[in-house]
């Protein structure tokens, strides 16, 4: 095997490590949250809008949140404030006892 599908191999297994901590950690976060370079698990989320010269910006602030990168050697963090200009997405997670 050559040094790039060995490079593949391992971009492919931590994605996988990845894909499957998010589904572990989904069952105990409220909210999904994605802005367009990131999503995130979190507990609570205030989305600011901030108005300024030529259009707006949201101040994005999160409590209790995952971060959903692969490259990141710490995701669960207590607190994350973000600045984007394009959309935000708020989705509620539902709860288990919430499922049918």
């Amino acid at each position: 095997m050559d040094s790039i599908d060995e490079f593949d191999l391992r971009e492919a297994e931590r994605r996988l490590a990845l894909c499957d901590e998010y589904r572990d950690a989904i069952r105990v976060f409220n909210y999904y949250v994605e802005t367009e370079l990131r999503a995130y698990l979190c507990n609570s989320v205030e989305v600011e809008p901030v108005p300024v010269s030529g259009g707006v910006y949201f101040k994005v602030m999160l409590a209790d949140a995952w971060i959903y990168e692969a490259e990141r050697p710490q995701r669960f963090v207590p607190e994350v404030i973000i600045y984007e200009v394009g959309p935000v997405h708020v989705q509620r997670v539902r709860a288990e006892d919430e499922m049918v």
